[in-house]
């Protein structure tokens, strides 16, 4: 699985804004992949939506999300992070999220 960049670089967001992102990804592997579950790294990202038939080689798939930094700290590289159950190797993606959260 490839995202548009390896890293989501939120903000500048100001603490207690919340802003919805949506993320694409495409499957590079050579099997059909499905989506189980999926989870914020903390209580700051909130999953909302994804793709949840399976996505077959070479296709893209949708995850929709909302970043609340009221439950993030103010801070210029903020670590998050979309936590992605699927049929891969481990069960686990890890999709890294760095927000810059101001005053």
């Amino acid at each position: 699985m490839s995202f548009d960049a390896p890293i989501l670089k939120i903000g500048p967001i100001k603490y207690g804004d919340t802003q919805e992102y949506t993320l694409f990804f495409k499957n590079d592997g050579a099997f059909d992949f499905k989506m189980f579950h999926l989870e914020g790294g903390c209580d700051c990202t909130e999953p909302l939506e994804w793709t949840k038939s399976a996505v077959k080689p070479g296709e893209k798939g949708m995850i929709r999300f909302k970043f609340d930094s009221s439950k993030a700290s103010v801070s210029d590289a903020y670590n998050s992070s979309l936590n992605i159950y699927g049929n891969v190797p481990d069960d686990l993606i890890i999709y890294e999220i760095e927000a810059k959260v101001t005053e």
